[in-house]
């Protein structure tokens, strides 16, 4: 099953799993499947849940065994660098200062966020 996010900010967060022709879509705790076993062949475009707080399910092709699937990508806001990461003590035990996250750690971070706001598309 192939999986084509397209992103949109949000504090939600969705987690797709897949077993054979079945879907799963997990935000927070609730989780619910999209079962694609008896479907026709063709594109669906009327997904729902009854128990997901929003659908992120946009649209689904079906051709024989090979399954597609649209879906929301959400991603959070943009990291921001860490200024409070690790504390300097001075000779009496006392703060003095912050080092910083390390500019490269932080750059990772960025990176791996600005893949999330660009259409991707994985394979479950």
């Amino acid at each position: 099953m192939n999986l084509k996010l397209s992103p949109q900010r949000s504090d939600l967060a969705a987690t797709f799993s897949a077993s054979g022709t079945a879907l799963t879509v997990t935000i927070g705790e609730t989780v619910d499947t999209f079962d694609f076993t008896d479907a026709p062949d063709g594109t669906f475009d009327e997904f729902s849940s009854d128990v997901l707080p929003v659908c992120p399910l946009l649209k689904a092709t079906k051709n024989g065994d090979e399954i597609v699937v649209w879906a929301l990508g959400w991603y959070g806001p943009a990291p921001e660098r860490d200024w409070q990461q690790t504390p300097v003590m001075d000779d009496d035990g006392e703060i003095v200062e912050f080092v910083p996250e390390p500019l490269e750690e932080y750059q990772v971070r960025l990176a791996d966020w600005e893949t999330l706001t660009q259409e991707r598309e994985v394979t479950l």
